[in-house]
């Protein structure tokens, strides 16, 4: 670099640059600078360069090896590859720096690698089920033969097999490879990353990790966080939840593309990414709070609107640190075993029922 033209660091660029003591100490610093400080865009190229890093860190993801991600891809044409192809070419496309820095053949790349992943899980688990399952009719038959009970006793027939157990359950469904907004997710990741190999473990970590609830083949986590999302705004804005269910307009109705898709939905992306550090050091449950926050910068247009759905069908460009500050000053407003819930809906399915009692 010529003299003249060095760039002084940012708090987080130098937090990165120290060591940590302690792990935990360190993370808890990094988390309190995104939310004071952010992250900074390098000037020359409007473009946060050390944001795939932090991202990194935050989710505990190590380099992978190029040759695993390569392995995915030469696989081929995924049982999902259609049900992507019928989405990629339609992701932020209106979004022109999204389409300059990310080609569509590598959205297919990403999700269809992903898909193979999937695909690979999912048949180890039916393998398991299946070797579980024989095991408990070997043993089974076993107790038969030798409890007293001859081979012809009509319990069980000598020789006969479920055929469930040999083929018939082997294809995986596709919905449990791709699901609605999966493209959205992984826009962001792919514009950010140095790598489709970075982008790839990011995405990957982050989905099924963070919010696995939210990709199964029925997005049980996103009807789970529109109920919490009704139930919060409901305590955080009696006025505007009252007026909104006078109109029966629910959550389901204005919320669902926000939740399924982080918000990512809403342009413009740079703004998204800003959202993005919030949520990934602070949990994807803070979504449903930032979603809110949403509506109560565009409270008073509501309010005023005989047909808000025509404002709510589509959210106004997002305004990420505003966003940010109105949710988390929603939190103390929210009572503790509401909070544990919206913590809990994006990973834990114990709570679904508590949940939709609500």
């Amino acid at each position: 670099m010529r003299k003249g033209t060095h760039r002084r660091r940012d708090p987080i660029e130098s937090a990165l640059r120290k060591p940590p003591i302690v792990a935990n100490q360190g993370l808890s610093e990094l988390r309190y600078l995104i939310l004071t400080q952010g992250l900074s865009n390098d000037p020359d190229r409007d473009f946060c360069t050390y944001r795939p890093y932090v991202w990194c860190i935050l989710l505990k993801v190590s380099p992978i090896q190029s040759n695993d991600y390569l392995a995915l891809i030469h696989r081929g044409a995924s049982p999902a590859y259609s049900k992507i192809r019928n989405d990629t070419f339609r992701t932020l496309t209106t979004d022109m720096s999204f389409q300059r820095r990310v080609s569509e053949t590598s959205l297919i790349r990403i999700l269809n690698a992903l898909a193979w992943k999937r695909w690979d899980h999912h048949r180890l688990k039916q393998q398991q089920q299946q070797q579980t399952s024989r095991s408990r009719r070997g043993s089974r038959l076993h107790s038969l033969q030798h409890g007293g009970y001859t081979q012809s006793s009509p319990t069980i027939k000598a020789g006969g097999h479920s055929s469930s157990f040999f083929g018939d359950d082997d294809n995986v469904s596709v919905s449990e490879l791709y699901v609605q907004g999966l493209n959205v997710l992984a826009a962001p990741f792919l514009y950010t990353c140095c790598s489709e190999t970075q982008a790839f473990a990011l995405f990957d970590k982050y989905i099924h990790t963070c919010c696995p609830l939210y990709v199964k083949p029925m997005l049980d986590g996103v009807h789970l966080g529109l109920k919490l999302l009704d139930t919060s705004l409901k305590i955080i804005d009696p006025t505007l939840f009252s007026y909104l269910k006078g109109k029966l307009l629910t959550a389901e109705l204005y919320g669902f593309a926000s939740l399924l898709t982080m918000s990512a939905c809403t342009p413009p992306l740079n703004e998204v990414l800003v959202l993005w550090d919030f949520l990934i050091a602070f949990g994807p449950h803070m979504n449903i709070l930032a979603v809110i926050a949403q509506l109560l910068l565009i409270r008073d247009s509501i309010l005023a609107s005989q047909s808000p759905m025509t404002l709510l069908r589509t959210f106004p460009p997002l305004q990420a640190k505003k966003v940010i500050t109105l949710a988390v000053s929603f939190v103390p407003k929210l009572p503790e075993e509401l909070y544990d819930l919206l913590v809990r809906h994006t990973y834990d399915e114990t709570v679904a029922d508590r949940i939709k009692a609500l």
